[in-house]
Order: C-alpha cells, then sequence, then structure tokens
C-alpha cells in the first residue's frame, strides 16, 4: 500500500508540475483554450486518444469484454473506424475552417461559419454542451472514485472527490496546455499498460487455448463473435449498436477542439497515423 501512495503522490506531483509550467506559458485566451493553436502531432494524438478511450475502455470496455466475450471486438471495430473517420478526413477541414473564423471553442465555430447574427446559436450550442459534458466530465469522476476504491482501499467518494480537485487545480491553472501534456503522459501509460497486461494475462493462461478453453467452460457464448446465441436479429441488431458507438468519434467536441490546437494541417497528417496505431493496439 505504502508503494502504490509513494507512486500515486509522485503522479500528482507530476501533474501539478505540468498545470505551473502550463501557466507561465499562456499570454492570452487562445494560449488558455487551444494552446495557442501550435501543439505538435504527438501532443495532439496522444491526448486524442487518453480522451477519447479514457475510463470508458479501461473500465468500460474492459467490463462489457468479461461480460460477453470475444463479441465485444465489434465495439472496437467501430472505434476504429470513428478514429480513422475523424482524422483522415474531418480533422483537416475543421482545423481550416477553425483558422479561417479564428475560432477558439466548438461553438465560435458554429457561431461564426453560421452567420449567427445573435446570441441564440451561442447560447443554445452552450448550454446543450455543458449538459452533456457535465454527464462526459461526471462518468469519468466516477471512474476515478471506483479505481481509487479497488486499487488503494480508498471510500469512493474520498477518491472521486481527491480526482476531481486534482484535475481541477491543473486546468484552472494551467489551461488546455495542461490538459494536453497531461494526456501525453496519460496516453503514454495507458498504452503501455493495455499491451503489458494482456500479456501479462496470456502468460498465466499459459496460451490462447488455455484461455479460450476457460472461456468456453464458462460460457459457449463468449467465445462467439457473434454473441450468445450466435447469429440471429438480435444479435445483429447488437453488434451494430457496438460498431454505431464508435460513431461518437465523429462529433465528440473534446475531440475536435484538439483538432483545433494543432499547429497546421502537415501535423494532421502524421498525427491520424499514430492516432489510427494507437487505437488498433490498444
Amino acid at each position: 500500500m505504502e508503494i502504490k501512495l509513494v507512486i500515486l503522490f509522485l503522479y500528482f506531483l507530476i501533474l501539478f508540475f505540468i498545470g505551473w509550467q502550463s501557466s507561465k506559458r499562456i499570454k492570452d485566451i487562445k494560449d488558455y483554450y487551444v494552446g495557442g493553436k501550435k501543439l505538435g502531432f504527438w501532443v495532439v494524438a496522444f491526448s486524442t486518444r487518453a480522451t477519447g478511450e479514457s475510463a470508458w475502455l479501461l473500465l468500460g470496455l474492459t467490463g462489457l469484454g468479461a461480460m460477453v466475450g470475444v463479441s465485444a471486438f465489434w465495439v472496437v471495430l467501430g472505434e476504429v473506424l470513428g478514429v480513422f473517420g475523424a482524422w483522415f478526413f474531418m480533422a483537416k477541414k475543421f482545423k481550416k475552417l477553425t483558422d479561417k473564423y479564428k475560432s477558439i471553442t466548438v461553438t465560435d465555430y458554429l457561431v461564426r461559419r453560421l452567420g449567427s447574427k445573435t446570441n441564440h446559436l451561442r447560447y443554445l450550442s452552450s448550454i446543450f454542451l455543458t449538459f452533456f459534458i457535465i454527464i462526459y466530465v461526471s462518468a469519468q469522476i466516477d471512474a476515478t472514485g471506483s479505481a481509487f476504491e479497488a486499487f488503494l482501499d480508498w471510500n469512493y467518494f474520498f477518491g472521486a472527490i481527491t480526482g476531481y480537485i486534482i484535475v481541477l487545480a491543473y486546468v484552472v491553472f494551467g489551461g488546455f496546455l495542461a490538459v494536453a501534456w497531461s494526456d501525453l503522459i496519460q496516453g503514454s501509460l495507458m498504452f503501455m499498460a493495455l499491451i503489458i497486461l494482456p500479456l501479462i494475462g496470456y502468460a498465466t493462461f499459459d496460451g490462447n487455448f488455455m484461455m479460450m478453453e476457460g472461456l468456453e467452460n464458462i460460457d459457449k457464448g463468449l467465445i462467439s463473435i457473434w454473441g450468445e446465441g450466435g447469429f440471429n436479429m438480435i444479435s445483429l441488431s447488437t453488434i451494430i449498436g457496438y460498431v454505431c458507438i464508435g460513431l461518437a468519434f465523429l462529433g465528440s467536441p473534446q475531440i475536435f477542439v484538439r483538432f483545433m490546437s494543432i499547429k497546421n494541417e502537415s501535423e494532421i497528417n502524421k498525427g491520424r497515423w499514430v492516432a489510427v496505431i494507437f487505437t488498433l493496439i490498444t
């Protein structure tokens, strides 16, 4: 337990250091909201993946895999298609348009692109974004509390509040720069963990055969790509639903604001390969 606390404390110190360093680089509101639109492809690519694959991947998708077995891979297919579509067909155009309209938020872009002469669109989009982002952030805080409860035996509410305060602190002081650079670190940790842990599990089960045999002994549906009951209209509907989860990457404001922050369009050409490969591997 002491080692875990020391590691966690060092991790929090790193986040505070990032927030402090980022605060010194903020000169205007553009720096605060989109990092001055001068971030490199490594930072933006890892930031989009750390954001897009956060708690829902590490806790949600792995939990789904434990429940339904290999049919959960349909979600992975949808995610890869969504990430590919966002980076290869939308990111460059969105970056070009947001630079043209000098937008630093999604709401700014909508108002200027559609030529709204009143504040109605600004208010409406802000209300919708705030409502859904609150739900999104609440899910992350919930996951933080669950993680601390499981791995450190902390009280759930204490863990959730601790995580919330830490994130709030470095975001308020460091703005988007702090978010992006902390995402780079968190994305790197996720990348390593999602490679190392399956290898350990594979070795523990003494290879793929033993693992699949163990799953089959629990429930034969766990090793079917079509899910329990085989291929039928119900499983087809479920699969379509799983794949369509990837559509979220084609319109998530927390993803697209990162496209605004990248230095130029040529960085997108490099960043999209990093993002897609990251997604395929993890």
